[in-house]
This record gives structure tokens, sequence and C-alpha cells, in this order.
């Protein structure tokens, strides 16, 4: 654990080792920048699990947890209690997918609504199998928790695309760097 005035900031750090990762892999040489992307892609799907999924491993209760379909009700209750363990997980939900949609949306060829829109729509599958898992292993599936995970997927896409835009390494698709 690392800890600064009594607060954790391991998983804090990991994540910005994570978006430094990615920030490298978009940056470097082709064929570096692609390995750079899957392991970030990779390191970003590891950091999400063990945070979202890692009490699967404990043991589960065997009974499904609660549901929670009412939009926007826990983004309120962060919103409200800035600096409370609601805010917290609001801001936490955000950052936690953004590597993830950096990393996809460095992976996808195209344009910059391509990867956007793709790595946007993966995030928000994958946070949807989470939520149902969550679901299955004895906690609460919260609508806001897919809203939030979405929206760093989106801010992660669209950092990436506009950096791949700004570099021309966007392409068509079918079409080379060179052509």
């Amino acid at each position: 654990m690392i800890a600064v005035d009594g607060v954790d900031l391991t998983w804090p750090m990991l994540l910005v080792a994570l978006g430094a990762a990615v920030a490298v892999g978009l940056v470097t040489g082709r064929r570096t920048r692609t390995a750079g992307l899957w392991l970030s892609l990779a390191l970003s799907l590891a950091l999400i699990a063990a945070l979202t999924l890692g009490f699967l491993l404990g043991g589960t209760s065997g009974q499904a947890g609660g549901v929670n379909l009412v939009p926007f009700q826990e983004i309120q209750r962060g919103l409200d209690n800035r600096g409370s363990s609601p805010w917290r997980n609001l801001v936490g939900n955000v950052v936690l997918f953004m590597p993830f949609g950096a990393a996809v949306a460095g992976l996808i060829r195209g344009r910059f609504w391509r990867r956007v829109v793709t790595a946007t729509v993966l995030g928000a599958v994958l946070s949807a199998s989470i939520e149902v898992a969550q679901h299955w292993g004895g906690r609460v599936a919260d609508i806001d928790d897919i809203i939030l995970n979405t929206a760093g997927a989106l801010v992660g896409s669209v950092v990436a695309a506009t950096l791949a835009a700004s570099t021309g390494t966007t392409r068509r698709p079918g079409r080379t760097l060179e052509g």
C-alpha cells in the first residue's frame, strides 16, 4: 500500500501509470504504438476486473444482489456529497474506464468518430457485463455505474482520437499511412 497522510494512493497511482502507458502507446512509432496499446488495454482490463470483480475470488453468498435502475440517483448523491465515499465512487467510475477508452480508440483504424463510437460502445458493453456479474455475485448492480463507466470510456476515446488525428495516425479503412 502506498499512503500519504493515511490516504491509500495505490489504485490512483496505478491508474496514472496506466494512463502514461496509453499516452506513450499513442505517440510512439507504429509497431511500438500497437504493442503499447495492446499492453495498455490488457492492463486496463486487468485493473478494471480487479477493482470491480475481485470480490468474486473471496466467494459469494450464492444469492443475487439488488438492482438500481433509477438513472442519476447515485450520481446526484455523489454530487451532493463531494469528498465523501459517493463522490469518490462517482469520480472513480469515470476515471477507471478512461484508459480503456483511450487504448481501444488508439487500436481502432479509421477516422475520429469511428474510434470514439467503437470505444464508447465497447466500454458500455463491458460495464453492463460487469454489473450483471456483480448482481449475480451478490452485490448491487447500478445503472449509474454503467453511465459513469461509459462516460469514462467516451472521455478516454475522445482524447486518444484527438491525439491520433493531430499526429496523423488517423487512416481510412483499407489505406496505409503512406497512401
